[in-house]
């Protein structure tokens, strides 16, 4: 049996670099059959097993390849037990749709899985980095090349979809592409940097920065600046400056910003913002609040009882009519502390994070604090509440106990690079260091301002990587073998 094993692990070992890189292109390819398989109405059935065998594959042969295989059984205990509270706490509400909820469960606990599979990869030999860069590399490309042809065929999606602005692409969650590209951007381009070849610069540069314009998310552009800005800081602290690189991503980002006011993130928000000044001006009709009929200060004088008689019919007008339905007014109005902000009262992130307070707070239940709720609750007349930040989902989905499961379980890898920073900052902050630490930062602000890093598998494949890689850059690398 041991010699089985031996043989077993030995395969992977030889085999470890084909691997990775098959694990890699799988990813977008699903991506983009997910696209095409909601084009046609057949659902997500398909892709979904096939997400799920991809990650129980690498799962398997992590565990097989692994040395310290107390790391696979310590991360399913903690696992299942939060899963099992999990299970306890909807079965005290009356479980719904247990199947789809489990489900969901593995979607999610699914980056830290990833992350401990690449970690027993990287510990077979450099060669599985190189595999690792080599596969974002090709990912890029094949991203890169789906666009252009969605575009050239006119078949891609929208960023936003209602007002049919942005380009997508063949992908279907905008937060979701928009933090892969995000997270690219640093990679590619201190990728090219190490070549020191300045048209491969200029190509990985164009190439990510255009599709971050055309995503049109307002975190893209920020993307951008943390790509350019990274750069300089880190050419600043190696004392490596190179003045064309820095004007080639400069250059880049200022014709972006230049042309911001054409860009689909600013076409998107002029149209929001005039619809939201339209509604808050039939708003003001409808209070009595114009031509000063009554004024601010004469709002915040009166009572909760008398705004309610003036706000009922605005919040039983907008999308807020379902949470009044579903809760009742008075706990909506307290909710949102009687505001009278059209843009407040419709904004859907907002909302849903309101929604799921209201119903953790009605089931009033230890159980649903500690370790969350069923998602299929959080549905209600067709809307889904499921929040649009990761680490509000998180909580309300797995309760206290699966927060700091996420939060202790990336913060390891948060302790990791402050450590040895503090020990040996020249020796540590490498090229490579700086690229992966700059779309690690940038993937922690998506999971904080959106839900599309913790609870996408497709963006929380490449934080997995990215946590992984950030392992072997502080604990596993020899750098006394390396140029540093």
């Amino acid at each position: 049996m041991k010699t089985q094993n031996q043989n077993e692990a030995g395969f992977i070992q030889r085999n470890i670099s084909k691997f990775i890189v098959l694990i890699f292109i799988l990813q977008p390819l699903m991506d983009m059959l997910s696209f095409f398989v909601e084009k046609i109405g057949t659902g997500y059935s398909i892709t979904l097993l096939l997400r799920f065998g991809v990650l129980a594959l690498t799962a398997l042969v992590g565990f097989i390849a692994s040395k310290r295989k107390k790391a696979y059984i310590l991360f399913a205990l903690a696992a299942l037990f939060v899963l099992a509270g999990h299970v306890v706490a909807c079965m005290k509400q009356e479980y719904l749709q247990p199947v789809d909820d489990i489900a969901n469960y593995v979607r999610v606990i699914q980056m830290p899985l990833f992350a401990i599979c690449f970690i027993s990869f990287l510990r077979l030999g450099d060669q599985a980095y190189k595999a690792i860069e080599k596969g974002l590399i090709i990912n890029f490309i094949i991203i890169t090349v789906s666009i252009v042809l969605s575009v050239v065929t006119g078949t891609y999606g929208h960023t936003y979809v209602d007002n049919e602005i942005g380009v997508l692409g063949w992908f279907n969650t905008s937060n979701a592409q928009s933090a892969i590209m995000s997270m690219m951007a640093p990679l590619m381009t201190i990728f090219a940097y190490r070549e020191k070849k300045y048209w491969l610069i200029a190509l990985a540069v164009v190439a990510s920065f255009a599709q971050l314009y055309f995503l049109g998310t307002r975190l893209a552009f920020l993307s951008m600046a943390v790509t350019l800005f990274g750069v300089a800081f880190t050419m600043l602290v190696r004392k490596e400056w190179n003045l064309k690189v820095l004007a080639i991503i400069g250059i880049c980002f200022v014709i972006c910003c230049g042309f911001i006011k054409q860009s689909p993130m600013y076409r998107n928000q002029t149209v929001y913002n005039q619809s939201m000044n339209d509604k808050q001006g039939d708003a003001n009709v409808m209070m009595n609040m114009q031509d000063g009929k009554r004024s601010e200060e004469e709002w915040n004088r009166m009572s909760n009882y008398e705004k309610k008689q003036i706000l009922s019919v605005i919040y039983e007008f907008y999308n807020t009519k379902f949470l009044c339905r579903r809760f009742g007014i008075d706990e909506v109005l307290d909710a949102y502390d009687y505001t009278y902000s059209i843009q407040e009262i419709t904004a859907t992130r907002h909302q849903k994070i309101i929604y799921c307070d209201l119903l953790m707070k009605e089931q009033d239940s230890v159980w649903s604090k500690m370790f969350g709720m069923e998602l299929s609750r959080m549905t209600y007349a067709g809307n889904i509440y499921d929040v649009e930040n990761d680490f509000h989902g998180v909580f309300y989905l797995y309760g206290y106990f699966g927060l700091i499961f996420f939060i202790l379980f990336v913060g390891y890898f948060v302790y990791l690079i402050l450590k040895v920073l503090i020990r040996d900052f020249k020796k540590y902050f490498t090229w490579e260091a700086a690229a992966f630490g700059m779309a690690f930062c940038i993937a922690l602000i998506y999971a904080y301002n959106t839900a599309g890093v913790l609870r996408r598998p497709n963006s929380s494949f490449y934080l997995s990587v990215l946590l992984a890689v950030i392992y072997y850059l502080t604990t596993i690398r020899n750098y006394d073998t390396i140029e540093a």
